[in-house]
């Protein structure tokens, strides 16, 4: 696919995921947080298939360009924040969240053009581990953490490893060559850093250190 309809593709499905879920009541806190997740989620596994259409360091500059602009508009823009930002500001929480997932993405495909296993990876990661342990610890929020994780709980962190874990492992057993004891021992270095790196996090940043954490790791370890 050549020329510019590929640049668009990103930013028409954020608009249209956005749009849809901006729609639905948003009810409970809980509620809130799921609709938020359920755009995480969406977004994490959609940007598995970019590489396949952005090929070019340009074309995902372009494209992490408009989506950039779009999610501030969206933050600026009261008609626009109504009708599309709800899914992601109605939730009480000063974060940055958004403009970091979106970071993230963009900076994976430029370091990752020959090398699916460390985009894939972080942002299984990212979107899978760190959507779970949210939702883990609003509906479970079993062992609330103090001092440096602070509002994170041990039920969400537990959610976390384990998928983180799980999709690593996945993963590595596909796409990579590995000995047995290679991928376990991989998959729980993944777990057990990525799931540290967010448990530490504020701000929405956990959505760029957690995949910039995934890649270190398997830079190490590859």
């Amino acid at each position: 696919m050549n020329g510019i309809l590929p640049v668009a593709i990103p930013p028409m499905l954020l608009f249209s995921a956005m749009g849809i879920l901006s729609l639905i009541d948003n009810g409970h806190v809980i509620a809130r947080e799921l609709k938020r997740k359920a755009l995480h989620i969406s977004v994490g596994l959609t940007a598995l298939s970019f590489p396949l259409f952005l090929t070019a360091p340009w074309m995902i500059v372009t494209a992490l360009g408009l989506v950039v602009l779009w999610l501030f508009a969206v933050r600026r823009v009261p008609i626009l924040r109504r009708h599309f930002g709800s899914v992601l500001h109605e939730v009480s929480r000063d974060s940055l969240g958004e403009i970091y997932f979106a970071l993230s993405i963009g900076g994976l495909l430029l370091l990752t053009p020959d090398k699916p296993v460390f985009f894939v990876i972080p942002i299984l990661i990212l979107a899978l581990a760190d959507a779970s342990a949210a939702i883990v610890g609003k509906v479970f929020p079993i062992g609330p953490l103090t001092g440096i994780a602070r509002g994170k709980t041990v039920a969400g962190c537990a959610a976390f490893f384990v998928v983180a874990f799980l999709v690593s492992l996945g993963t590595l057993v596909g796409l990579v060559e590995l000995q047995t004891a290679h991928a376990l021992m991989l998959a729980s270095a993944l777990a057990v850093t990525t799931c540290a790196a967010e448990a530490v996090s504020r701000g929405g940043i956990d959505n760029f250190v957690v995949p910039g954490t995934a890649y270190l790791t398997l830079m190490a370890g590859l």
